[in-house]
């Protein structure tokens, strides 16, 4: 059996006296700030790339529709909304900054659109079309400061049909 080189007299002179304590403990401290700043700088250029994406998110914002005008050019009665979809659910934040509007707030969807009643003004009607469509159950609405948020789930069982496509003779 070989011997292990330090069992007879005990840790090497070298070792014990700290000579390369400081310079470890400043290699070390080094390869840590070395990695957390890259670990931030990736994090930074991440959340930039994110924020550059405008493909998912789409602000809006919707003037309301009106039966004798179309549609209305003040921007008191205009309301802002932003749509965006996640693999799964569809998002739409709405943002109302007085509460008191969500007592009169009507919210209503079919496959593909957001029907919003009731805000800014009692008679103001709002349609948002959404970016995927969406089953007609298991939506849910819930408002965090200031802004109203509607989770819509995708409809993943999209059915197609084939259309013919005559030959050219």
């Amino acid at each position: 059996m070989l011997p292990f080189p330090f069992s007879k007299g005990g840790l090497p002179k070298w070792l014990s006296q700290g000579y390369f304590n400081n310079d470890i403990q400043k290699y070390v401290q080094d390869v840590m700030e070395k990695s957390i700043a890259s670990s931030i700088k990736n994090a930074k250029l991440m959340e930039s790339a994110y924020m550059d994406m405008g493909d998912d998110e789409e602000q809006v914002i919707i003037e309301p529709e009106t039966k004798e005008h179309g549609k209305q050019e003040s921007a008191h009665g205009s309301l802002q909304a932003t749509t965006f979809e996640s693999l799964d659910h569809v998002y739409v934040k709405v943002l109302l900054t007085d509460t008191s509007q969500l007592s009169n707030l009507k919210v209503y969807h079919n496959s593909n659109q957001l029907i919003l009643e009731g805000v800014p003004n009692q008679d103001d009607r709002h349609v948002i079309t959404l970016p995927s469509i969406v089953t007609p159950k298991d939506s849910i609405s819930e408002y965090r400061d200031p802004f109203l948020q509607i989770k819509m789930r995708k409809r993943n069982d999209l059915q197609f049909t084939e259309i013919a496509v005559p030959p050219l003779e």
